[in-house]
């Protein structure tokens, strides 16, 4: 009897002593889904923090690469201005700015893969913005016209010769004005002022071929400005079969591949 009292003893001794084992080794059970919340927390953590740094980094690169580009810009215009040549004008450069801006701005959106319906938004404000800004160059077409109608005119003093040039016998034979001008102003000999008079029918030419330029200029502009309208609506069809970040991705794209571009261009030309 006393051994088996003693035997009692040690066997509750020894579930005494596993109960707490027991229990702790249960509680280690109990306490694995907290540790795997918790791992999930800092893994989304981590993940968070590397997009930000991610983001961050390209940040910087698109304000290194736009200081670049100024530089660059910059360093042209005054090489040009050297040689007596001028640059693009202060408007387009401005222009051409505002759309690496907003072409930079776009690369990060589909970069960073936004969701959520205010980032489509921004998206679309973007390509608005980058849309009007494209055709703001095309309003100019015709101030461009002009120019190129000023360039062609002749100053005052090549109209008033073509004038004179262009008179019939009577304004130099009854005319006062011709021989006040000729032999009084400029004082030429007559000699001189009949072999001007041989150059009438030569300038009635040139002043009929500027005529016609002028005249073929005008149906240009007219053309241009059409053919400008049209386009913009094929354009406008063409990006209405694709959707918001499509659009974009053709904008970032056809800016990221300038070699692409530039063998295109190449290739234009020849058509």
């Amino acid at each position: 009897l006393g051994l088996a009292s003693s035997s009692v003893v040690k066997i509750e001794q020894t579930q005494s002593s596993d109960g707490p084992g027991s229990d702790a080794w249960s509680t280690g059970q109990d306490s694995r889904p907290d540790r795997r919340m918790a791992r999930k927390a800092e893994l989304a953590r981590e993940s968070r923090k590397r997009k930000k740094v991610y983001v961050q980094t390209l940040q910087e690169k698109a304000r290194r690469y736009a200081s670049k580009v100024e530089a660059l810009e910059r360093r042209e215009t005054r090489a040009l201005a050297s040689l007596g040549l001028s640059s693009v004008s202060r408007d387009e450069q401005h222009r051409r700015m505002e759309q690496n801006e907003i072409l930079r701005a776009m690369a990060l959106k589909i970069d960073s893969r936004p969701e959520g319906k205010a980032d489509a938004e921004a998206i679309k404000k973007l390509l608005r913005k980058f849309t009007e800004n494209s055709r703001k160059r095309q309003a100019q077409v015709s101030g461009l016209f002009d120019k190129v109608k000023e360039c062609v005119v002749p100053e005052l003093q090549a109209k008033f010769a073509l004038w004179i040039l262009s008179q019939d016998d009577r304004f130099y034979e009854e005319s006062s004005f011709w021989p006040s001008l000729a032999y009084q102003e400029l004082g030429i000999s007559i000699d001189q002022a009949e072999k001007l008079k041989t150059l009438r029918k030569e300038v009635a030419n040139r002043r009929n071929n500027l005529d016609q330029t002028l005249s073929k200029l005008e149906t240009v502009r007219g053309e241009a400005i059409v053919n400008m309208t049209s386009l913009n609506k094929a354009m406008d069809k063409l990006m209405s079969h694709l959707n918001t970040e499509q659009q974009a991705k053709f904008a970032v794209w056809v800016a990221k591949n300038k070699w692409c571009m530039e063998m295109m261009s190449v290739l234009w030309g020849k058509h």
